[in-house]
C-alpha cells in the first residue's frame, strides 16, 4: 500500500492495533504468513481485518444516519 519496503513489524500492527489487510498478499513469499496470524489471532479477528473495507458512500450513509439519530435524540 505504500509503495517501498517495509518491516513485518509496521504491517503487523496498522493505527487501529490490527495488521494491515494486506499482509498476506505481501509477506506470503517471504514466510508462512496464515500460520503467523492463526498463532496470534483467532479465525474472527483473522476474517474481520482482511475483510475490504466498506465503500466510501456507503460509509457517508452511515455517517449521516448516525448524525440524524444523534439530533433526533438530543432535546431540544
Amino acid at each position: 500500500m505504500l509503495g517501498h519496503h517495509v518491516p513485518f513489524s509496521y504491517c503487523r500492527a496498522q493505527a487501529d492495533g490490527r495488521p494491515c489487510r494486506r499482509i498476506l498478499d505481501c509477506w506470503f513469499e517471504k514466510f508462512d504468513v496464515r500460520s503467523y496470524l492463526a498463532t496470534h489471532f483467532s479465525a474472527a479477528e483473522i476474517e474481520a481485518f482482511l475483510a475490504a473495507p466498506k465503500p466510501k458512500m456507503a460509509s457517508l450513509i452511515e455517517l449521516i444516519e448516525q448524525a440524524r439519530n444523534n439530533g433526533e435524540a438530543t432535546p431540544p
